[in-house]
């Protein structure tokens, strides 16, 4: 069984040094070759051609511009990669009989790279699989086991681990320290927020008309609105914070003290109450995991998508 499973694993891998191997020997001295163009001239325009994979990565497939017998052609590279177009690499090779038959520098770099790259693992894959492949026969009898290096190579073993698991758990306070913070400081405006709509619970609600804007940069901009108090007394007020226009804001203002006021941009609603807790209960938990070594290495983080 062990025999069938050998030769299995063989067939595949010599099956792949072959892919790779011609795939490679084409991309390098085949596909990127342009001894069989005759002519070569600048691209006056390129065009990046973007394009984006069912991963999320940006490839690019880009089209030259170019001229030739003073007629202007297009020549598209066939091969696509990750790394934008160089403006300065603009060479297109052509055949002068016929301009259309093409090859943009970007697909010959790109094919070259690409070659070297298959040639390089189909070397790798050569050298420690087949070259340095282990012998399978061996002189021991299962007594002549060397216990001793075994059990060496046990403990080198567990040291390895327990410094992958201490790098690991490194890794993750380091990732959740970063989500503590950030959630601290929601929480701290939010706190700020709570504060102020709990001291506008006796306040008095009304709507203030926009009057007139102060400030030409952004950061300086003020916008003035009035409101009339309970009283018939009109009040004039000045809102500096970003998001506000010329429409009507609502505020509540303090009856005693009516220049002491809140828009409703500085106040929480029920809905956001309910969400302050929320993150209250979240910093909570996530502060007990920081310090739960037990816990957290139990818990998996992946930098992968």
């Amino acid at each position: 069984m062990n025999d069938k499973n050998n030769k299995k694993n063989n067939i595949l891998l010599y099956l792949c040094i072959l892919i790779f191997g011609i795939v490679g020997i084409y991309c390098t001295f085949f596909a990127g070759n342009t001894s069989r163009f005759d002519s070569e001239t600048r691209a006056y325009e390129i065009y990046p051609n973007e394009s984006t994979d069912s991963e999320g990565t940006i490839m690019y497939y880009p089209v030259y511009y170019f001229r030739a017998n003073g007629l202007k052609y297009e020549c598209k590279s066939k091969n696509g990669s990750s790394s934008a177009p160089d403006e300065s690499k603009n060479i297109v090779y052509y055949d002068s009989a016929n301009p259309e038959n093409c090859m943009t520098q970007y697909e010959k770099s790109s094919s070259r790279l690409v070659g070297i790259i298959c040639l390089i693992v189909t070397a790798i894959v050569i050298y420690f699989f087949i070259i340095k492949k282990p012998s399978n026969e061996s002189n021991q009898t299962p007594k002549e086991v060397d216990y001793e290096k075994e059990q060496k190579m046990q403990e080198k073993a567990q040291k390895v681990a327990e410094t992958v698991e201490k790098v690991g758990l490194i890794y993750k306070r380091v990732i959740i320290g970063i989500i503590i913070l950030v959630l601290f400081g929601l929480t701290l405006f939010d706190l700020a927020l709570l504060k102020q709509t709990i001291e506008s619970r006796n306040f008095i609600e009304t709507t203030a008309t926009y009057v007139d804007t102060k400030g030409e940069e952004e950061l300086d901009v003020e916008y003035i609105y009035t409101f009339t108090d309970n009283k018939g007394n009109q009040h004039e007020i000045i809102v500096s914070a970003e998001g506000y226009n010329h429409d009507d804001v609502k505020v509540k203002y303090n009856e005693n003290n009516p220049q002491e006021f809140y828009t409703e941009g500085m106040l929480l609603t029920k809905s956001s109450i309910i969400w302050v807790v929320v993150k209250i209960i979240a910093l909570i938990l996530l502060i007990c995991l920081f310090f739960n070594k037990k816990l957290l290495s139990k818990i998996g983080i992946s930098t992968h998508r």
